[in-house]
C-alpha cells in the first residue's frame, strides 16, 4: 500500500513544477530550419565495426536562434529545445544525435529525435533571449536518405 501510494504522490510531482508547455515564437531567428551535409566521421580507416564505418557528422556553426519571450518577461520559466520525432532524411530515430554548444544564455546539451532538453532555467529578462548554437549532428548512414532537414523548435514552461 505505501508503494503504491508513493507512485501516485510521484505521478502528480511534474504537474506541480510547471505549467503546460507552450511553443516559442523563433520566427525572429535568421533561420529555423536548414539542409546538412553530412561527411564521413572516420574518413580513411579501415574495420569492421559497423557503427564506427557509418558514423557520419554534420556541422552547423553560428546558428542564431531568437526566441520572442516578452509575454513571460519577470516569470520563471523552462526553455527547451526539442528535436522532432521524424527528421525528414533520417528513416530512424537510431539515425540521428544532436549535440550544441552556446556563446552565453542558453545551456549547451544534446538529445534525440522525440526528446527535449532544458537550455534555460531561470527567469526571463529580456523579451527576447537571444544566442548563438554550434550544432553537431551525429548521424548513422544506415538510416540516411537524401536531404536531412533539421528542424528544432523551442517550448516554454513558466512556473505558476
Amino acid at each position: 500500500m505505501r508503494a503504491a501510494a508513493a507512485l501516485l504522490v510521484l505521478a502528480f510531482v511534474p504537474a506541480l513544477g510547471m505549467a503546460t508547455p507552450v511553443r516559442l515564437d523563433d520566427s525572429a531567428s535568421p533561420r529555423s530550419r536548414f539542409d546538412v551535409k553530412p561527411r564521413w566521421a572516420h574518413a580513411g580507416e579501415v574495420g569492421d565495426n559497423p557503427e564506427r564505418m557509418n558514423a557520419m557528422l554534420a556541422q552547423v556553426p553560428n546558428l542564431e536562434v531568437r526566441l520572442n519571450t516578452a509575454k513571460y518577461v519577470g516569470k520563471t520559466a523552462r526553455i527547451w529545445m526539442v528535436v522532432p520525432d521524424f527528421v525528414p532524411g533520417v528513416r530512424s530515430p537510431n539515425g540521428l544525435r544532436v549535440e550544441w554548444r552556446t556563446r552565453g544564455t542558453l545551456f549547451g546539451g544534446s538529445a534525440l529525435p522525440g526528446t527535449r532538453t532544458v537550455v534555460y532555467d531561470g527567469v526571463i529578462r529580456q523579451a527576447f533571449v537571444t544566442d548563438f548554437l554550434d550544432l553537431t549532428l551525429h548521424l548513422d548512414a544506415r538510416y540516411l536518405e537524401r536531404g536531412v532537414r533539421f528542424e528544432p523548435t523551442f517550448e516554454i514552461d513558466v512556473a505558476p
